[in-house]
């Protein structure tokens, strides 16, 4: 046997027909039927205003939203969004306050709504993993050119074919982009025209934060290469992340994909018209966009110049009283009690200092940075008898050869 299925809306032409009929009353029913005197009565009223067709469920939307966002506002979320498509809803809406001088502000979320609303963005799941913090032997700036941030963004070639790697320097306390050059190689040479134009106009940091990629750094003791070798010799300490870490520069990379978002996709024409779009979106990093980590203030607010200035001509580097002061050769090695030693050719010509520790020791450094330590041993056989160790490094104990058992 089939159970006798009813809907909704005959239930109510149940209802209005047995209200209309005057045996029962309209408390009765609403009993009868289960539902609140509240909506029994709204039924009949509206069957008595508008027939049949009141029955019918009708729209819960309200009329009017007090706090709704009006078009007006809606299209210069829009507009703006269009200008600059990587910025967010924060970004978007300090936009509002600062240039178009809205009081009543819609919330990040409306402005994500608008935004999704109209195609123009979509929900990203963020990647699940192990996030690591960086070491906390990076140092942490406390005013500005305390510490600078420098990398080559990735290369890719413009219109023309020709090869463009776009070299940035940021100062990471204001996250001031101090300089966003297309450069048509990765060259000690080119890079170091670039810095000495850089440092002429903004002065000289205290630290200088690369990673371990050319020209910053080399394979050499204490990782360094000629253009490290320079900033050394102008005061400038160099700090490395550790290899294969990009999340130790983070904010730098973050910063970089901006860049490739909003000045490679697609190229320029050539290597002088890319230079000119850097240079563009460069002054609109720094004077328009607003930083999250400044509390939404553009980093030109922050930023001020390094009452340090560039030394034209390098000075001698000091170096502590109890320390033997010896120069390297042109091709980069050390002479020293009869014996050689191959330092590095970054290092050619420089001026280094020796110390003996308590154990006896010969340290070897350049500056403020402990490059080795001398060892000589007679002993040895199969390695040259006088070479560098690094600085923290534990000779393996040398044993005896066994000796062949008689049968």
């Amino acid at each position: 046997m089939s159970w006798n299925t009813v809907t909704a809306m005959e239930e109510k032409h149940r209802f209005i027909s047995l209200a209309g009929s005057g045996r029962f009353t309209l408390t009765e029913l609403c009993t009868d039927f289960k539902v609140s005197r509240k909506t029994g009565h709204k039924w009949w009223r509206r069957y008595q205003t508008d027939g049949v067709r009141g029955l019918q469920e009708r729209s819960r939307r309200p009329w009017h939203c007090p706090h709704h966002t009006s078009e007006q506002i809606e299209e210069l979320i829009l507009r703006e969004r269009r200008r600059r498509p990587t910025w967010g809803p924060k970004k978007l809406r300090e936009v509002l306050r600062c240039k178009h001088r809205i009081k009543v502000l819609p919330a990040r979320s409306t402005i994500a709504g608008v935004l999704r609303r109209h195609g123009l963005s979509q929900r990203r799941r963020r990647t699940p993993g192990l996030y690591l913090v960086p070491p906390t032997k990076l140092t942490k700036p406390t005013h500005c050119n305390h510490v600078w941030t420098v990398d080559f963004k990735g290369w890719f070639c413009t219109a023309d074919g020709q090869r463009c790697d776009p070299l940035t320097v940021c100062d990471r306390y204001s996250h001031y982009l101090i300089g966003c050059h297309a450069r048509a190689n990765q060259q000690f040479k080119s890079t170091l025209w670039v810095f000495k134009n850089l440092l002429r106009q903004h002065g000289k940091p205290r630290i200088i934060r690369v990673d371990n990629g050319p020209p910053f750094a080399s394979m050499g003791w204490g990782r360094l290469s000629q253009l490290s070798v320079w900033w050394i010799h102008q005061g400038i300490a160099v700090e490395f992340t550790r290899p294969a870490h990009p999340q130790d520069n983070g904010s730098h990379e973050r910063m970089h994909r901006d860049l490739k978002a909003e000045c490679t996709r697609p190229p320029s024409a050539n290597l002088r018209a890319q230079q000119r779009r850097l240079q563009r979106w460069q002054h609109d990093y720094n004077h328009h966009r607003p930083h999250e980590a400044l509390q939404m203030r553009k980093p030109a607010q922050v930023y001020r110049r390094s009452p340090r200035r560039l030394r034209e001509n390098d000075k001698p580097l000091r170096y502590p009283a109890k320390y033997l002061l010896t120069t390297l050769s042109d091709n980069g090695q050390l002479r020293h009690q009869g014996h050689t030693y191959h330092v590095g050719e970054a290092l050619a010509g420089c001026r280094v200092g020796l110390f003996v520790n308590a154990s006896g020791v010969t340290e070897l450094h350049f500056a403020n940075v402990h490059l080795g330590n001398l060892v000589y041993d007679a002993e040895e056989q199969f390695r040259p008898k006088a070479y560098i160790v690094p600085p923290h490094h534990k000779p393996l104990a040398k044993t005896k050869p066994k000796s062949k058992s008689k049968v």
